[in-house]
Parts: C-alpha cells; sequence; structure tokens
C-alpha cells in the first residue's frame, strides 16, 4: 500500500506572460462564453498511473491499490484546496448565469441568535430548499456559504464568525420576496436582486470574490487581529477597499462552501497540444499568466502553469 504525504510548504509568484510552447499539452475548459487555457510543466505520466479519488482516497486505476493521501493540514495547502473550490464555482456560475430576467441572487442573513456552526448554515438551506423545490421543480440554483468579518463566542468561549448564504436561483420570474418572508423569517433578513442588475465582464469571478475578499471596514478589531496571525500581509494597507484573502482564512477545514444543483450545465474540458488549438476562435485574449510553485525551503520551483484567458463577445 503507497502511502503520500503533502509536508513541503510552498511558495506561489506569479509572472505575466503564459509560459506556453507549441507542442505543450493544454487543458481546454469551455464555460460559457469564456475559455481558459491550462499548462502544467510536470504531470503524472500519461497511461502510466491513471489515479482517480474515492471515499477520500486515491485509487491505482491500474492496479486498483489504494493510495492513503494525508489530508492537508498546512495552511497554504488549505487555501490551495479553497482557492481550486472557488476557481470550480466561478466555471460553473459562468456556464449557467447570463443575467437574464428569471435569474436572481439571494442573500440570507441571521439575526441574533447568529449562526455560528457553518454545517448549521448548511442545515438551514437545505430545510429552505425543500421548500424551493417543492414549488419551482425546475429551478437550477448555488448556494454559497460564507463567514462575516465579524466574530462571537461559541458554545465553547471560541471565537468565530457569524455566517450568511448567497444564493443563485435561474428559472423564477416571479417576485419571491413574500414567500422568502414566509420561509426564512424566523432566523433573520433577506435581500433579492435581480442578477440582470449585476454590472460586471464575468459573473463567474464577481460571485467568488465575495467568497475570498472582505471590506477592510467590516473587519471588527478581534476578527482584524486573528486575520493579523494568520498572514500579516492581508490588512498592510487599510486603504485599499478589498482585504484579498480575507475571508479565506476563516473556513474550517475541509469545509465545502457551496452545493448546487443537478441540473447545472457542466464546463467543457478537453486536452489538446497547444500548436493544435486554434486560439482565433476562441474569442479575445482578455489575461494571461504563470503561475510558479516553489518548495519554501529549497527554493526550488515545484510546478509552473501557465494560464491563456479568452472571451468571445
Amino acid at each position: 500500500m503507497h502511502k503520500s504525504k503533502r509536508t513541503r510548504s510552498r511558495e506561489i509568484s506569479k509572472k505575466r506572460k503564459a509560459a506556453i510552447k507549441k507542442g505543450d499539452l493544454v487543458k481546454v475548459t469551455r464555460y460559457g462564453k469564456y475559455t481558459e487555457v491550462m499548462f502544467a510543466k510536470h504531470t503524472p505520466p500519461k497511461g502510466k498511473v491513471n489515479i482517480r479519488r474515492k471515499h477520500g482516497s486515491l485509487i491505482n486505476s491500474k492496479t486498483r491499490g489504494i493510495i492513503n493521501v494525508d489530508h492537508a493540514t498546512s495552511r497554504s495547502d488549505l487555501l490551495t484546496s479553497l482557492k481550486r473550490s472557488l476557481k470550480t464555482l466561478s466555471h460553473l456560475i459562468a456556464c449557467n448565469f447570463k443575467g437574464g430576467k428569471d435569474e436572481k441572487f439571494i442573500t440570507l442573513t441571521y439575526s441574533v441568535p447568529y449562526q455560528l456552526d457553518p454545517h448549521g448554515a448548511k442545515k438551514d438551506w437545505q430545510r429552505l430548499y425543500q421548500n424551493f423545490r417543492n414549488n419551482y421543480p425546475k429551478a437550477k440554483y448555488v448556494a454559497i456559504f460564507e463567514p462575516q468579518g465579524t466574530l462571537y463566542p461559541n458554545e465553547d468561549q471560541k471565537m468565530v464568525p457569524n455566517w450568511h448564504i448567497h444564493i443563485l436561483i435561474k428559472g423564477i420570474r416571479e417576485d419571491i420576496s413574500p414567500k422568502l418572508k414566509k420561509w426564512w423569517r424566523s432566523r433573520g433578513l433577506f435581500k433579492v436582486k435581480p442578477i440582470s442588475e449585476i454590472k460586471t465582464n464575468n459573473l463567474g469571478i464577481y460571485f467568488t470574490s465575495y467568497s475570498k475578499n472582505l471590506n477592510p471596514a467590516f473587519i471588527d478589531k478581534v476578527a482584524r487581529k486573528v486575520i493579523q496571525e494568520k498572514d500579516t500581509s492581508i490588512l498592510v494597507d487599510d486603504d485599499k477597499d478589498v482585504a484579498k484573502g480575507a475571508r479565506l482564512l476563516f473556513y474550517p477545514p475541509r469545509f465545502r462552501i457551496y452545493v448546487t444543483s443537478q441540473n447545472l450545465r457542466q464546463p467543457q474540458i478537453s486536452y489538446v497540444r497547444f500548436d493544435e488549438l486554434d486560439t482565433s476562435k476562441l474569442g479575445e485574449l482578455v489575461s494571461e499568466s504563470t503561475i510558479d510553485i516553489k518548495d519554501t525551503q529549497t527554493g526550488k520551483i515545484m510546478n509552473s502553469y501557465g494560464y491563456l484567458n479568452f472571451r468571445q463577445k
């Protein structure tokens, strides 16, 4: 039985240009009117070991042997996992939400007593979802669970954030405020906004940025101290409108920050040699970058990822 440990700390650095060469095998992800072309310098040997996840473990699909992997415990690993989840979420949102008249953005907040348990917030959503499913069985949804920037003592007197829920719903044209008032009134407040009123080039990035960042004006003294203890680089400039990455520090380990309906359109993923890809059909090139992952102990580059992002008009 194989064993894999992740103990090295990593440092991420970003460059402007995408280091993708003609013969490189690239991953092409199409989501809505956007396309991401990604290249990884180091990948597992193709055809030798095909590994897939199953029940928290890894399976060697050739030998059928189980490869036990220690769960991520370092803060860098946990943040990397969160960012990966948010990227997947961003693609899903861009695939399914365009700002149509039947699309709504709902925010659910808690009044006293607050919801200090993220798993409790998920249970509240599950109860609410039963009402949505009974009344709007064909609607599509994404529910995102987020910690606020204010901390409160829980039953163990540990300072933890109050939670709230963002919901994107598609397939409902009527005013749902009267129903929400009935379904949510015992827990707190709600706000409904048509997605068509949101001005942005990418709805996926717009909504997932909420899950990563906080406005410094809404971070209390206790939360500020926790953030500075975990990452001194986040709150160095209070004049900025956004404290990037601040909200990520308050998610519990291995907590799934979003749930979706099963009827969502999925991104289309394919693999091709870069010189065989006709990028002229992908639309306008809107960004490119290379991200290097370094071992902080040795300074050695562990892997490099090149990205090209296109948008159809």
